[in-house]
C-alpha cells in the first residue's frame, strides 16, 4: 500500500552522494552525511496561517521537501533495499584488480526484527473507561468496539500496522491517510466506505503551527508519474475541512493551480497522520550508518583479495623446455614475402619465440645457462610460483564480528545467528538478552499510539456525523496493548495453565493465560464452556465449571454489597 517513487529517477539519485554515475562515493568520509535540513519538522507560526494562500505554502514547503529531505529520505530507502553506498564506491582500483561490491543485509534484518517483535501479533483494541460519563451504557462502548472492529477489518488494519512500523524503522517518519468512497446501493443514496491507505515517506509531509499542541494546519501528499517520457508531478493537500487537487506540473517549483473546487471530507482534523519513530525522527539503524559501509567495505575487501588471490602473477625462473612452435612470414633476401605455387604466405617456425599454452595444466622447465665474463658458465635453477600476498584471515574475521556486535549492541536488536542467544538459556537470561529491545519497543509503542487514537478520533467524528456512535469522546476509552512476537513453548504455557488451575485461579485468569498458546480470546472460551455444561452436565469439567461460576457469582454479590 505504500507508493513509492520509483518513477522519479532524479530523487532517486539525489541519494547518491556527488551524482548519479558509478564510482562517484568515497566510502567513510568526513563530515555530515546528511543536510542539516533533512529532517526539518515543518511549522507555520500560529495565528498566520491563511487558507487563502494555501498553494503559496504548499509550493514553498515542497520545494524543501523535494530538494532537502528527499534525500535522506531515498538514501535509508535504498540501504534497506540492499543498494547501500557500496555500489557506488570510488576504490581508484585499477583495471586488472578484482573491485566486488557486496552490501550486507543489517539493515533489512534490524527492521524485519523491530516490526515483527513488535506487531508480529498485532494490536488488540480494549475498551476501559472507569469514568465513563453519566449516561453511558454498555451497548454504547459495545458499538463503538463493534465498528472499530468492523473498520480494522475492512482496511486490513494488520497490514497497515506493519507497513508503517517498517517505514518508521527505515526513515524514522511514517505516514497514513484517510480518506472516503461510496458503494452505491439499491436505494441510491450509497454506502459510505472510510478508507485508509498508507503513504511513503519520500512522497508526503505534515505542516504544523508553532502552538505547544503542535496542531496539524495542513498535508501534502505528492508524486510523480513518468508517461511516454513526460514527467509530471501530481499534488494534493489536505485541510482540517477540505481537499485540493492541483493541476500537474512538469517540474518541482512551478505555481501551482486549482483542478476543479476543493471537497470536504468532515474528518474534523487534517486527515494524514504523521508517525514518529522516536522524538529525533531517526530510523533504527540510521546513527550506524558509518558501522553498515565499514562492513561492507571490509568484506567486499575480503572478496576482492580472494579474487586477486586466484589472479595471482606466475613468476617463473628458468628457461621454458617447450616446442618452438611459433610462426613467423618468410621473407627472401630483400624483405619482400614469399609465396607459394597457390599464391598463400610461406610461414616458418620462429626459433626465438617458444610458445607458451597457459591453459595447459604442465610446464616443462629447465635451468638457465648463463655464461661468464671468465668463460665459465652459471647455472639458474629453474622454479615457477604465485606471487600472492599473506591473508590475514583471523584478523578480518575479527574486525567483522566486532562490527557486526556494535550494529546489534547500538540498534538494541538480537542476533539470533549468535550461538550463545538461544539454546537452554533460561527465562531470566532471554529477558536480560531482549532488555535494550524492550526498553525502545516500549517507548515506540508509546509514539505509535499516538497515531493510531489520531486515527480513531478522525473516524469517530465523521461516525457521530452519520449518527453510527452517539458520542465520538468515547474513542478516548480505547487503549491499545501490544503483545510482543516471542518464540514460544505450547507445553510449557500449558503446564504453567494447569498448575495455576491447581492453585485456585479462576477460569478467566487460566483462559486469558492460554490464549498466547491457543489462540482463541478468554472470553470465547469461556462461553464456549458455558455451553458445554449446559448441554452436558455429566462432563467431570463442566462440574468444575459451574462451581467456578457460583463462586464467582458469590464474589460479584460480596462486591456488589461493598459498594452499596
Amino acid at each position: 500500500m505504500a507508493i513509492n517513487t520509483s518513477d522519479d529517477s532524479q530523487a532517486y539519485y539525489a541519494s547518491v552522494p556527488y551524482g548519479m554515475h558509478k564510482d562517484s562515493v568515497r566510502m567513510l568520509r568526513g563530515g555530515s552525511r546528511f543536510d542539516r535540513e533533512s529532517n526539518k519538522v515543518y511549522r507555520i507560526p500560529t495565528g498566520e496561517f491563511d487558507e487563502n494562500k494555501l498553494a503559496e505554502y504548499v509550493n514553498l514547503f515542497l520545494k524543501h521537501h523535494y530538494n532537502h529531505q528527499l534525500t535522506r529520505i531515498t538514501t535509508l530507502q535504498r540501504y534497506y533495499e540492499g543498494d547501500s553506498d557500496i555500489h557506488y564506491w570510488r576504490s581508484d582500483k585499477s583495471k586488472n584488480r578484482a573491485d566486488n561490491r557486496i552490501a550486507s543485509g543489517h539493515p533489512h534484518y534490524i527492521t524485519t526484527m523491530r516490526v515483527g517483535y513488535s506487531l508480529g501479533k498485532g494490536i488488540q483494541y480494549l475498551y476501559n473507561s472507569p469514568t465513563d460519563k453519566p449516561g453511558t451504557t454498555n451497548d454504547e462502548a459495545d458499538n463503538l468496539m463493534r465498528q472499530i472492529t468492523e473498520f480494522n477489518q475492512a482496511v486490513d488494519e494488520n497490514y497497515i500496522e506493519k507497513t508503517i512500523k517498517k517505514s518508521l524503522s527505515v526513515t524514522g517518519r511514517a505516514f497514513e491517510l484517510l480518506y472516503t468512497t461510496t458503494t452505491p446501493t439499491t436505494d441510491g443514496k450509497g454506502k459510505l466506505n472510510i478508507e485508509l491507505t498508507v503513504l511513503d515517506p519520500a512522497n508526503a509531509f505534515v505542516v504544523y503551527d508553532t502552538n505547544i499542541h503542535q496542531n496539524s494546519l495542513f498535508g501534502v501528499y505528492y508524486y510523480m508519474v513518468n508517461f511516454n517520457d513526460q514527467p509530471q508531478y501530481y499534488v494534493t493537500a489536505y485541510t482540517a475541512t477540505k481537499v485540493y487537487h492541483y493541476a500537474p506540473i512538469s517540474s518541482i517549483g512551478q505555481e501551482l493551480t486549482l483542478s476543479g473546487q476543493p471537497e470536504e471530507h468532515f474528518f474534523g482534523r487534517v486527515p494524514i497522520t504523521e508517525y514518529a519513530n522516536n522524538d529525533e525522527r531517526l530510523g533504527d539503524w540510521e546513527p550506524d550508518l558509518d558501522l553498515i559501509d565499514s562492513y561492507d567495505k571490509a568484506i567486499s575487501e575480503m572478496a576482492n583479495s580472494e579474487e586477486d588471490f586466484s589472479n595471482a602473477t606466475l613468476v617463473v625462473n628458468g628457461d621454458i623446455d617447450v616446442p618452438k612452435t611459433m610462426k613467423r612470414i618468410v621473407k627472401d633476401k630483400d624483405g619482400n614475402p614469399v609465396y607459394d605455387e597457390n599464391g598463400d604466405l610461406v610461414w616458418e617456425v620462429d626459433p626465438n619465440s617458444p610458445y607458451i599454452n597457459t591453459l595447459s595444466r604442465v610446464m616443462y622447465l629447465k635451468p638457465s645457462i648463463v655464461n661468464n665474463a671468465n668463460g665459465g658458465v652459471t647455472v639458474i635453477p629453474s622454479s615457477a610460483e604465485y606471487l600472492t600476498k599473506q591473508l590475514p584471515i583471523d584478523n578480518w574475521k575479527n574486525h567483522l564480528d566486532e562490527i557486526i556486535r556494535d550494529i546489534y549492541t547500538d540498534t538494541n536488536t538480537p542476533n539470533v545467528s549468535d550461538e550463545n542467544f538461544g539454546g537452554n538459556s533460561s527465562g531470566v537470561a532471554m529477558a536480560y538478552k531482549l532488555f535494550g529491545s524492550d526498553q525502545i519497543r516500549e517507548t515506540q509503542n508509546d509514539l505509535f499510539s499516538r497515531g493510531v487514537k489520531r486515527r480513531l478520533r478522525l473516524v469517530a467524528h465523521l461516525w457521530s456525523i452519520k449518527n453510527i456512535i452517539s458520542d465520538e469522546t468515547l474513542v478516548n476509552n480505547v487503549h491499545l496493548n501490544y503483545p510482543p512476537n516471542l518464540p514460544k513453548n505450547d507445553t510449557e504455557t500449558i503446564t504453567n495453565a494447569m498448575n495455576l488451575l491447581k492453585a485456585g485461579a479462576s477460569y478467566e485468569t487460566v483462559f486469558g493465560y492460554l490464549t498466547a498458546a491457543t489462540g482463541v480470546k478468554e472470553e470465547e472460551e469461556m462461553q464456549r464452556k458455558k455451553e458445554q455444561a449446559e448441554n452436558d452436565p455429566d462432563r467431570l469439567d463442566a462440574n468444575m465449571f459451574s462451581k467456578q461460576n457460583d463462586q464467582n457469582q458469590e464474589d460479584d454479590d460480596f462486591n456488589k454489597g461493598d459498594d452499596k
